[in-house]
This record gives C-alpha cells, structure tokens and sequence, in this order.
C-alpha cells in the first residue's frame, strides 16, 4: 500500500449502522417485556441498549488484509425500529480507499461471517426474542448508515487541505460510490460542505449513507444517539408508507365493487375498507401521538447545537419529505373512505326509497286481497 498517496488511518473506528423494523410498530407491549416501561419511560427519544458482544473483524480490500476487536450492540428504539450497532475498531494501518472497497465488495468479515450475512442472522435473533411467540410479518426493508470516526491519520492535513486533496475519495465513502466515473467538481463540493461539528478543529460530514468524522471525541456518542433516531424515523416511515400501500389498494378495490355491485351494502365490502382506514389510522395516531414529538428538536434536548444537530440530519435524510408523503396517503385513504360513504349512503337511500313504496303498494293491495 503506497501511503505517500492514499489518505491512510492509522488509529479509528468503522462503525456500521443497520436499522430494521422489529415488529412493534404499532404495539409497544413487547418493548414493555423486554425491557420495562420505565426504561422505554425514559429513554423514549433515545436508543435503549439491549445487548452488547464482544468479537473480531477481518477487513480484506485486495491484498490488504486487517484484523480489528469489535464490540456488536443491538439499539432498540421505542417506535418500532431496532438498530444492529457494529463498532470496529482500526488499530492496524488501512487506506480510506481499501476500506471502501471492503464495504462495496462484502469483504467484512464479522465473527466469520461476512457482513451481510451476519447482519441477516443478527436481524433474525433480535426478532425471534422480540416476538418469541407470534409470527409477524415483518418489512424488508433495511437503512445502512457507515460511520467512520477517525482519531490519527497520514499525511497529516488540516481540514482545508484535506478537503482539496482527498475530496474525491471522502466524496466516494460517504456515498457509497463504487463505479470509477471522474466526480463532478459540485458533486464533491456538496458532499464535503455539510459539516455539522461544533468545533472550528472538528469535522462531522454526514450523506444519507454515511457519516466521515475526524475529533468531535467529548460528543460522538451523543451525536450518534441523534442520528440513529433519524435513521430509525426515516426507517418506520418507510414501513408506514409499504404498509398504507396495500391499504389504499385493498381499499380501492372495496370501492370499485362499490361501482360495479347493486348490494354493496350487504357485502364484505364496507367492512374491508373499514379495516384498512382502522390499520391505517392507528398509524396516523401513532404519528400524531409519539412520532410527531419525535421530530421536534426541541423535545428531544435543550441544547441549541444539538437541536441543530439533529434537525440536520432529518434535512440531510429527507425525514420530513417521507413524513409529508405518509400523512398525503393516510389523508388519500380517508377521503377514499368518505367517497365510500356517500356512495353506500345512496344506494341505502334507493333500497329503503323502494321499500317504502312497496309497502305503500302492499297496503293497498291487501285489502284487495282480503275481500276476494
């Protein structure tokens, strides 16, 4: 490996974040077994520790071949989503580069499974003890975030010189690039601009897929809090909004067999459709209820920086644009719903129009009857 060229580090820490759905999204009882109501209580904003491994990592990226002691934690927050926290530490000299290369190739090996395969099992076993009796079926989908927090590193630059130096490489990490197109000039630009550290000799570079930090040491754990609780909000809105899909279409077709039936009423119909507007509105308070609070920097801390923080980072992962997107489709359902309504309402109206004429009719008619 020819140092002289590649940003090397010398002493850091890889930390790979992996955010899944754990089954709780709506039902909090669970948690309140596992862990107590008073922990959830009071960490209801923060993850909540729930395991903690020690193991050993192999970073491989060509011929470069690193071993690293790891410590392996599972996050758990309150509103449905569980964060596996894989913290590998670098002791051993490696390029920012064959880094890279290692997390794009798969390379990682974690107690001798690689990455992917060990975060399949971990989601696993941390689903199994959450939900050990019932089946749930659970979302696929899964927020990676990799963040590299770096103590001592070569050549020794200042962060202006890093910058202009090594911004296509630090670009190419914090956006998980692989391909080996030439960057554009803004594209870097963008990438290395959103600094969110709060010393001037502190840098914090935060993507959507990653985070490339040098210092910040007297705040990175309260940093990484705020930002697994943006992952994990970006995360269950991402569920709500796969879930409130398959309502709205189980709901469109309630309604079309509204159009095409002369006795909807009296169908399964109406109650299908109250169904999902139910699963879909227990989402809705959810939302109103806990995660709204949750989306407020203000009542996650008092602190200005860490608001600001936080709020950046929600920007950065478009939390608010999933959150807008989640609330349209819970509003599209409703008036789904009223339309529904109306149109059941009328066709009642008709029936009840036609019995009451033919009870008219009957009363003139029996006494008719009667006299033959």
């Amino acid at each position: 490996m020819d140092t002289t060229s590649d940003f090397t580090i010398h002493n850091g820490k890889l930390t790979i974040l992996a955010a899944f759905g754990h089954g709780g999204e709506l039902d909090k009882t669970q948690l309140k077994m596992l862990i107590g109501s008073e922990v959830i209580a009071e960490r209801w904003n923060k993850p909540i520790e729930i395991e903690k491994a020690e193991g050993m990592t192999v970073i491989v990226a060509g011929d470069e071949k690193i071993t690293c002691n790891t410590n392996m934690y599972t996050d758990i927050f309150a509103a449905g989503v569980s964060i596996l926290r894989t913290e590998i530490d670098i002791r051993d000299k490696i390029s920012l580069n064959d880094i890279q290369t290692a997390l794009q190739s798969n390379t990682i090996t974690v107690e001798g499974l690689d990455y992917q395969s060990y975060t399949n099992k971990r989601i696993k076993e941390v689903r199994e003890k959450i939900n050990p009796i019932k089946t749930v079926a659970y979302p696929p989908d899964i927020k990676k975030f990799t963040f590299l927090k770096i103590k001592d590193f070569t050549p020794q630059l200042d962060q202006k010189s890093l910058r202009e130096q090594y911004g296509e490489i630090i670009t190419r990490f914090l956006s998980g690039e692989t391909s080996i197109r030439a960057l554009h000039s803004k594209e870097i630009m963008e990438k290395i601009a959103n600094d969110l550290s709060y010393y001037d000799e502190d840098l914090f570079l935060a993507t959507p897929e990653g985070a490339f930090v040098i210092g910040c040491d007297g705040y990175i754990n309260e940093l990484r809090e705020l930002l697994e609780l943006a992952i994990s909000l970006l995360l269950l809105f991402q569920i709500y909004d796969r879930k409130i899909d398959v309502e709205i279409s189980n709901a469109f077709d309630a309604l079309k067999k509204l159009n095409s039936s002369r006795y909807y009423f009296i169908t399964q119909a109406p109650r299908k459709l109250e169904k999902s507007l139910f699963m879909v509105s227990e989402i809705g308070l959810v939302i109103l209820d806990d995660i709204k609070d949750l989306m407020n920097p203000h009542k996650i801390t008092n602190d200005w920086y860490y608001q600001t923080f936080y709020q950046k980072m929600l920007d950065t992962l478009k939390v608010q644009d999933f959150g807008k997107l989640v609330q349209e489709k819970i509003d599209s359902l409703q008036d789904l719903y009223s339309t529904a309504r109306e149109l059941s309402t009328e066709q009642l109206a008709l029936w009840l129009e036609v019995a009451i004429v033919l009870m008219i009719l009957w009363e003139i008619i029996k006494p008719i009857i009667e006299l033959l």
